[in-house]
């Protein structure tokens, strides 16, 4: 897939605060959609979540 999407870059845990430092936008398309990253930036993790995660909703608290 060419289309991007977001990802848990390094490991959080649960009821950390979403980053710059821990999300990024890469490919492939599995998480959701880049134009969320703004929205997502200071929510917390609903559960711990490996690096390297797809991030989706279900994952925000």
């Amino acid at each position: 897939m060419l289309r991007k999407s977001i990802f848990i870059v390094t490991a959080v845990k649960k009821g950390e605060v979403f980053t710059d430092k821990n999300l990024r936008v890469i490919r492939p398309g599995y998480g959701l959609e880049p134009k969320y990253y703004d929205e997502i930036l200071g929510k917390m993790a609903a559960q711990d979540i490996e690096e390297g995660t797809p991030l989706d909703w279900g994952l925000v608290k």
